[in-house]
């Protein structure tokens, strides 16, 4: 079981791990913080295709599995046992949990715990290798929020970021798919030959990127799992 102490009174207090374990195809992404963090955890949250990389390292762990039409109740059930028991928890996020729309919720059930987040490299980051450009030089939006009147504000600051020269990348989701962020994108002044990548289940067995353009993927449905990257005409690229 993992010690958590709190800095300032040196009391023992619950742990609690926000783990992101890369964009989930293959254990080579897992690091090593991770890992050692699952390790001293008692207590594992996570949907099934979470657990893919890690299985031989939570065998003998508790596991809570988190299904869509309750994930949040599953998260305060894990908070409730470890609260009485002293043990540690870790949820397991694919890709980075700073790049989830349900980071203030997990913090917020686990507001009790002694909480570290540990960072890993997401879907966002390999669709950026694979389209060579610089993320301090484009901006990010998940649609894994699905509420309609966020998601129109996230559709206008994309519009906005592109016209003072950033690139876009988008995580998609079934309430915003490529071909509706790209119409939206048209339909607000950028042109049908901006370039424009569809990477579809980053590092997976059936990873497929399509190099093409927004008029395109307008006109085309992906699989839901994908990263929409538009590639901005007017950045210096930082790669080449």
């Amino acid at each position: 079981m993992a010690c958590f102490f709190n800095s300032r009174n040196l009391h023992h207090v619950r742990g609690f791990y926000f783990v992101g374990i890369g964009p989930g195809g293959s254990p080579k992404w897992l690091t090593h913080a991770a890992e050692d963090a699952i390790k001293e955890s008692d207590i594992i949250l996570a949907w099934d295709w979470s657990l893919k990389p890690v299985k031989d390292l939570v065998a003998d762990k508790v596991i809570f599995f988190q299904v869509t039409k309750d994930y949040l109740q599953k998260e305060k059930d894990a908070a409730e046992r470890a609260l009485k028991t002293g043990e540690t928890v870790a949820v397991l996020r694919v890709g980075d949990p700073c790049v989830s729309s349900s980071l203030a919720q997990v913090l917020e059930v686990f507001k009790d715990f002694d909480v570290r987040i540990v960072p890993s490299a997401g879907a966002a980051q390999f669709a950026a290798a694979k389209a060579q450009i610089c993320l301090d030089e484009s901006v990010l939006v998940s649609f894994h929020d699905g509420r309609e009147e966020i998601k129109q504000r996230k559709l206008e600051f994309l519009v906005n970021s592109f016209n003072i020269g950033r690139n876009l990348l988008m995580l998609t989701n079934e309430t915003q798919v490529p071909r509706q962020s790209a119409t939206y994108l048209l339909e607000h002044g950028l042109p049908a030959d901006t370039p424009a990548l569809i990477c579809e289940y980053m590092t997976m067995e059936d990873e497929t990127v399509y190099r093409t353009t927004l008029g395109e993927v307008a006109n085309t449905d992906y699989r839901l799992t994908s990263v929409l990257v538009v590639k901005n005409p007017n950045v210096n690229q930082c790669c080449t």
